[in-house]
């Protein structure tokens, strides 16, 4: 039985690859978070606190048994409240996990970034999730995946005033995303989960960076294990 950890589990997408796991599956979830989740896991499912994710003892520990990594941390400069304090979570964790899961032998690391996600993007934002995806794969894990989302569709607890007006918009005129535009039509919260279980429990050895359309194909995709 494989033992998936996962990371950023408040998150929409987190959210949602806790639920994959309300019927049984051939695998062992550990939830490593650093509060206690305000809705119910389900039954098998384990929950591990880190007050600290830079403290590398806890970090460590909180790791243990682990074999592949689901990253789902993120947040907003708006949430963060500064620049200096969005970097040290959307770069600075997604760093320490990458070291820590690369000293502790992990299989996988697959991490949920953005769309346009780029070390040399117009935006602090897409710029610091392109150094996150740099920090992953600079360590030699069998199995990579980076997933980069358009706008999440989903039921997120947390209010988001950007994501909301960019799917209103995206609802109100479709008509607009076609083309080269194609790639900013929404994508359910549920399929990006689903893609990351997948890569998660695949044997395939390689890096995959995987844009939010081509995320798409995993939403018809039974889950039989």
């Amino acid at each position: 039985m494989r033992t998936l950890i996962l990371t950023g589990a408040s998150g929409l997408v987190g959210e949602e690859f806790i639920k994959l796991f309300s019927m049984p599956r051939n695998a062992k979830l550990i939830i490593v978070s650093r509060k206690h989740l305000d809705f119910s896991i389900p039954k098998g499912a384990e929950i591990r606190i880190v007050s600290d994710f830079f403290d590398r003892t806890l970090l460590r520990a909180a790791l243990q048994d682990g074999q592949e990594m689901i990253c789902c941390i993120g947040t907003t400069i708006a949430k963060a409240g500064s620049k200096e304090s969005f970097e040290k979570t959307d770069v600075g964790i997604i760093r320490e996990l990458a070291n820590a899961c690369s000293e502790m032998n992990f299989s996988g690391f697959h991490y949920v970034s953005s769309i346009q996600a780029s070390l040399d993007a117009s935006t602090f934002y897409l710029q610091c999730k392109g150094r996150a995806e740099s920090e992953i794969q600079f360590h030699a894990f069998k199995r990579i995946s980076i997933v980069r989302p358009s706008l999440l569709l989903g039921n997120r607890r947390e209010f988001r005033l950007g994501e909301k007006i960019g799917i209103m918009l995206s609802i109100l005129f479709p008509f607009f995303l076609i083309g080269p535009f194609k790639a900013f039509r929404p994508i359910k919260a549920e399929t990006v989960a689903k893609c990351l279980l997948y890569r998660a429990m695949s044997d395939n050895e390689d890096t995959l960076i995987l844009e939010s359309e081509e995320v798409k194909s995993f939403t018809t995709l039974s889950i039989n294990f």
